[in-house]
C-alpha cells in the first residue's frame, strides 16, 4: 500500500525538493505524515484507516529525495556512498527501534494512542529537523566542476538517462521485499521454524541489510574509489548466489549454513541502496538530485508492488519455494545484464 502511493508521488515529492530545498520538504513530508498517522488512529472503520495510511505514503514519499539531496550537498564523491547508505541504515534502525516501544505503547495507550503518538512523534522529529539543519557553505570550484554535467535545474529531465539505473534497482527491490516478505512464511513452512525463531531470523536478515548498507558504501568510496556501476553488480551476482542457495534449502539443512546465507541475502539484497541512491545523484547533478531520485522511487515503487506480490503466486501456483527462489534468482540475473549493457556511469573529476 505504502509503495502503491509511493510510486504516484514519488516524482513530484522529488520535484518539489529541488524547488523548496532540503528544510521545506522533510519538514512537508514528516509533518504530513505524522497527520496521516494520527488520522488512523481515529479510524472508525478499516476503509478510513487504509485510506490513512495509504495518504501517509504520499508523505514519505517526500523523505527520501531530501535527505539524499542533503547527503549530495554536504559530501563528496569519495564518501557520499558511505554517507547514504548510513542515511538508509534509518529504515530498519527504525523499525527495530518501533518494534520495541510500539508494543510498550500499545500496554500503555491502547493501540489508538500508541499510532497517535507515533504520530506526534513524526511532526516532532519534522520540526526538529528545521532547526538543526544546516545548508552547506558555498561550493568550492572543484564540486562546481564535478557538478557541471548535470543538467540546470529549470532544465527538463532526461527521464531516458536515468531509466537503466532505475529499472536495474527495480529488480534488486523486487528481490529485497520478497526476501522480506516471505522469509518467516518459507522459515515456517519449509524448514520448519516456529513463529519466534522465524522472526529472529529476520531480524538476522536485517542486521545483515544494516551491515551492507553502510559496508557496500565503504567499499564503492574505497576500494572502488568512488565508482558505483561495478560494485551494484557485484552485489547483484552475490544477491544471485545467495538467492540461489537459499533454494536448496530444506527441513534437514545445517542452522550453520542457512543462517549465514540469511544474513548474506540481507547484506546484498537489501543493503544496496546506499550506493545505488549515490549514483543516481551524481548522474543527476546537485540541482536535479530529488527530480531523478524521484523518477527512480516511481519505477521501483510500482515494479515492487507487482513483482512482491508475483512470487507469492508462484509459491501458490507450484507449491515450492525451490522454484519461487530460482525464478527470483534469474530476474536478479536479468538485471545484473541490464546495468552492465546499458547503464553509463558519469566521468569522474580528477
Amino acid at each position: 500500500m505504502t509503495y502503491l502511493a509511493m510510486s504516484g508521488s514519488s516524482l513530484g515529492a522529488g520535484w518539489l525538493a529541488d524547488r523548496l530545498g532540503v528544510r521545506k520538504t522533510m519538514l512537508q513530508g514528516h509533518v504530513f505524515l505524522g497527520i496521516c498517522t494520527f488520522a488512523a488512529a481515529l479510524a472508525p472503520s478499516f476503509a478510513w484507516a487504509f485510506a490513512s495510511f495509504f495518504v501517509a505514503g504520499l508523505g514519505y514519499s517526500f523523505l527520501n529525495p531530501a535527505s539524499t539531496k542533503g547527503v549530495m550537498a554536504w559530501f563528496q564523491r569519495g564518501e557520499r556512498a558511505t554517507a547514504m547508505g548510513t542515511k538508509q541504515t534509518g529504515v530498519p534502525t527504525g523499525g527495530v527501534v518501533t518494534a520495541m516501544l510500539a508494543p510498550q505503547l500499545v500496554l500503555i495507550l491502547g493501540w489508538r494512542g500508541a499510532l497517535a503518538a507515533l504520530g506526534v512523534m513524526n511532526v516532532f522529529f519534522g520540526f526538529l529537523f528545521s532547526v538543526l539543519w544546516r545548508d552547506p557553505p558555498d561550493e568550492t570550484p572543484s564540486t562546481a566542476s564535478e557538478d557541471s554535467a548535470s543538467q540546470g535545474r529549470e532544465a527538463p529531465l532526461n527521464v531516458w538517462r536515468f531509466l537503466p539505473i532505475s529499472c536495474g534497482t527495480a529488480v534488486y527491490l523486487i528481490g529485497q521485499m520478497s526476501l522480506i516478505t516471505y522469509v518467516p512464511l518459507y522459515l515456517k513452512d519449509v524448514m520448519g521454524f516456529s513463529p519466534y525463531w522465524a522472526s529472529q531470523a529476520l531480524a538476522l536478515t536485517q542486521a545483515g541489510a544494516m551491515a551492507g548498507r553502510v559496508g557496500w558504501g565503504v567499499v564503492s568510496d574505497r576500494l572502488f574509489a568512488g565508482r558505483r556501476k561495478i560494485v551494484l553488480i557485484l552485489i547483484g551476482a552475490l544477491s544471485a548466489l545467495w538467492i540461489t542457495a537459499l533454494s536448496f534449502m530444506n527441513a534437514g539443512s545445517s542452522y550453520f549454513l542457512l543462517l549465514p546465507i540469511l544474513f548474506l541475502s540481507g547484506l546484498c539484497l537489501v543493503g544496496y541502496q546506499g550506493v545505488s541512491y549515490a549514483l543516481i545523484g551524481e548522474l543527476a547533478g546537485k540541482a536535479k538530485t530529488g527530480s531523478a531520485l524521484g523518477l527512480m522511487i516511481t519505477v521501483n515503487a510500482a515494479c515492487a508492488t507487482l513483482g512482491t506480490p508475483l512470487f507469492g503466486y508462484i509459491v501458490d501456483r507450484t507449491g515450492s519455494y525451490t522454484i519461487a527462489w530460482q525464478v527470483l534468482a534469474v530476474i536478479l540475473a536479468l538485471g545484473i545484464v541490464g546495468l552492465a549493457t546499458l547503464l553509463k556511469e558519469p566521468r569522474r573529476v580528477a
